[in-house]
C-alpha cells in the first residue's frame, strides 16, 4: 500500500505514546530466548498505547470480530502471544527510532493504571466483566495521550486540563472516543470513555459509571487526573457498592500491586 501525504499525516495524528518504562520492559522481554509471551501480554494490559494497538488489531474487520472484543485479555488470547509480541515491538520501535519523541505526561500512566484497577475491583457491582472494565479504565484518557504525541514541546498537565473541564479537556475526551470508534472498539467501551466525565446524574452506561467512580478513588490514592472527582461515598453509591471506602482503597491498592509486578521485575 502506498501512503499519500494525507495518509501519513493521519497516521502521525493518531499515534499514541508508549510509556518509557513499559517500552524498556518490552525490549527486555523480547530479548529473552523463550519469547516471554505471558509477561508481554501482562505488560500490554498496563500501557494504554499497547492496549489500544492490540484491541485495534483484534477488532479489525478482516478478522471478523469488529466491534466485539472489549477486553485486553480476551484480545491477547484470541491473537496469540506471538502476534501480541510483534505488535508491542512495532509500537516500541517509535521510541527507538524517533529522536524527537515527545515527553510522556508524568501523571497519565499512574492515573490510568489506578483507574483501571479500581474499575476491575468495582466491576462486579455493575455486572461488567473485569477484563472489559479494566480495559476501559486503562484507555479512558487516550485522547490526552494522543494530544501528548502531537505536542510541540509541551504535554497536557492534569491540573490545567481539570481547570478547563468544559473546554480543552472535553475535546480530548471526545477525540479519544472518536479514535477508538474508528478502530472498531465496541460501542460500550467508546461510550464509557466518551461520557465518563459527565455529572453523576447523567451517567447511564455501566462502564462510564465505573470510570467515574474509579477516578474518585484514584484521586484519593494520590493519582489524580483531569476529572473533577466525586467523593468516595458518591462513587460507591454510583456503582451501588455497599462497601467502606477504606476497604475499597485497600482492594485497589492490592490490584495495582499485583498487576504492576511485571514492570517492577524489570
Amino acid at each position: 500500500m502506498v501512503f499519500s501525504a494525507s495518509n501519513s499525516s493521519a497516521l502521525l495524528r493518531d499515534r499514541l505514546l508508549v510509556h518509557p518504562k513499559a517500552a524498556q520492559r518490552v525490549l527486555q522481554l523480547l530479548s529473552r530466548p523463550d519469547g516471554a509471551h505471558s509477561e508481554l501480554c501482562a505488560l500490554v494490559e498496563l500501557d494504554p498505547a499497547l492496549t489500544a494497538a492490540v484491541l485495534r488489531t483484534a477488532n479489525s474487520t478482516h478478522l471478523g470480530y469488529s466491534g466485539r472484543i472489549a477486553g485486553i485479555r480476551h484480545a491477547t488470547v484470541m491473537l496469540g502471544g506471538s502476534l501480541v509480541a510483534s505488535l508491542a515491538a512495532s509500537r516500541v520501535a517509535d521510541l527507538v527510532f524517533d529522536v524527537n519523541q515527545p515527553d510522556y505526561p508524568d501523571w497519565l500512566w499512574q492515573h490510568s493504571v489506578v483507574v483501571a484497577s479500581a474499575c476491575a475491583v468495582l466491576a462486579e457491582y455493575v455486572g461488567e466483566p473485569t477484563d472489559d472494565a479494566f480495559t476501559t479504565g486503562i484507555l479512558h484518557d487516550v485522547g490526552t495521550l494522543m494530544a501528548a504525541a502531537n505536542a510541540d514541546g509541551t504535554t497536557p498537565d492534569a491540573t490545567d486540563l481539570a481547570d478547563s473541564a468544559d473546554g480543552r479537556s472535553a475535546e480530548l475526551v471526545d477525540a479519544g472516543a472518536d479514535l477508538l470508534r474508528r478502530w472498531n472498539l465496541p460501542d460500550k467501551v467508546v461510550s464509557g470513555i466518551r461520557h465518563h466525565r459527565a455529572r453523576p446524574a447523567a451517567l447511564v452506561g455501566n462502564l462510564e459509571r465505573l470510570v467515574a467512580a474509579a477516578g474518585s478513588f484514584a484521586a484519593e490514592m494520590g493519582a489524580p487526573g483531569p476529572e473533577r472527582p466525586i467523593s468516595p461515598i458518591e462513587a460507591l453509591r454510583l456503582v451501588q457498592a455497599n462497601r467502606r471506602p477504606d476497604d475499597v482503597i485497600a482492594a485497589i491498592d492490592d490490584e495495582v500491586t499485583r498487576r504492576t509486578a511485571v514492570v517492577r521485575e524489570g
